[in-house]
């Protein structure tokens, strides 16, 4: 094995995963600065749906109203890079079961899906749990 390979291979292993450390903490602030945002607010859920792909995926977040089912905020990643960000997606806002209607590109499509059906559970476990009480 010629040392320059080896070379080149561990270089793209470190770039992987400092390109990974980047776009998780891309995540990390866009979850901080949507969950703060709400953070008084009674009854608000955030979720998060993806939609994964080969070249290029989507990453939904959004802010539910448990009390009247309608989407309050939404940003969304998508893209085929890690230099992808999260932008506010307004076309999503409204009532949370037409949002997979409104969206127009598949993998978002598929992440608003996992992203309402996340909603569902966490409400429901969150519904059981006050009933305990």
């Amino acid at each position: 094995m010629d040392t320059g390979f080896a070379l080149l291979l561990m270089a793209a292993l470190v770039l992987s995963v400092l390109f990974s450390l980047l776009q998780q903490r891309t995540y990390s602030r866009a979850t901080k600065r949507l969950g703060t945002s709400f953070i008084g607010a009674k009854d608000h859920f955030l979720v998060s749906g993806r939609g994964k792909g080969f070249l290029r995926g989507a990453i939904v977040l959004m802010v539910v109203d448990s009390s009247t089912t309608k989407i309050v905020a939404a940003e969304a990643m998508v893209g085929g890079t890690v230099l992808a960000y999260f932008k506010p997606r307004p076309e999503l806002l409204g009532d949370l079961d037409t949002a997979v209607l409104r969206t127009s590109e598949k993998k978002m499509t598929e992440a608003v899906d996992y992203a309402t059906k996340q909603y569902w559970v966490t409400y429901k476990n969150n519904a059981a749990a006050a009933a305990r009480k």
